[in-house]
């Protein structure tokens, strides 16, 4: 579990490392269109809920952790204040410790979590070449985990869970690289609930699959960190 941590603390330091090559306190953007991309690692926390006599179980029971690939976009209304739409498709980490079933040779688990909504976002003073700020969103969450064997045929089993972010919360800088491009770090935490719940079954051809709503609604978080691109057209 240590090399998703060392890597993701390497995106983070390489995005610390732009001001190096930024140029000097750049004038702030006027209005316009903004084109964003963020690449790092985020740590799950929290619990999935509960199905109807079923068990609320830990998110990092399956998935400890995800690689996300985030893409916003949207429009300045002043040098300060954004507002845009946001994507996110990650891809997880399973907790094969947890799931030991997914280290049997015969047996392919994965895992992705992806994330829908809007933000907002405030640009504060530059302190000397960073421009830091802050971001607000919410949205809507479908979270995943798949395990697939080829034991007595392939039988595969598909879960996925859905509900509304309450809150992603953002801090970053940018630092100005070029005319019209900026990167630097950010750190987000989101605060989600998932409500319902599928779960697929796959035999022989034949899937059978249950829906459900969560009897017991818990709350979880993803804490993310890495490098944020932004593209000022």
């Amino acid at each position: 579990m240590q090399t998703p941590r060392r890597i993701a603390a390497a995106v983070f330091t390489a995005a610390l490392m732009s001001s190096a090559f930024a140029k000097a306190a750049p004038e702030a953007p006027g209005p316009g269109f903004e084109i964003g991309a963020r690449v790092g690692y985020g740590f799950s926390a929290g619990r999935l809920g509960a199905p109807p006599n079923g068990t609320d179980n830990d998110v990092g029971d399956f998935v400890s952790g995800q690689w996300p690939l985030w893409l916003d976009a949207g429009w300045r209304f002043t040098s300060a204040f954004y507002f845009g739409g946001l994507f996110q498709y990650g891809f997880g980490t399973v907790n094969d410790d947890q799931q030991n079933v997914c280290r049997n040779a015969n047996v392919n688990c994965s895992a992705s979590d992806v994330r829908l909504g809007v933000m907002g976002r405030y640009r504060l003073p530059p302190i000397m070449q960073a421009a830091p700020w802050v971001g607000l969103g919410v949205g809507y969450e479908w979270g995943s985990f798949s395990l697939q064997q080829s034991v007595l045929g392939n039988t595969s089993t598909d879960s996925s869970w859905s509900g509304f972010e309450f809150a992603n919360m953002q801090v970053g800088a940018d630092f100005r690289v070029a005319q019209k491009l900026a990167v630097g770090p950010f750190f987000s935490v989101s605060l989600g609930q998932f409500r319902n719940t599928s779960t697929a079954m796959t035999m022989g051809g034949n899937t059978n699959t249950t829906d459900q709503s969560l009897a017991k609604k818990s709350l979880h978080e993803w804490i993310m960190f890495g490098a944020r691109f932004a593209f000022m057209p």
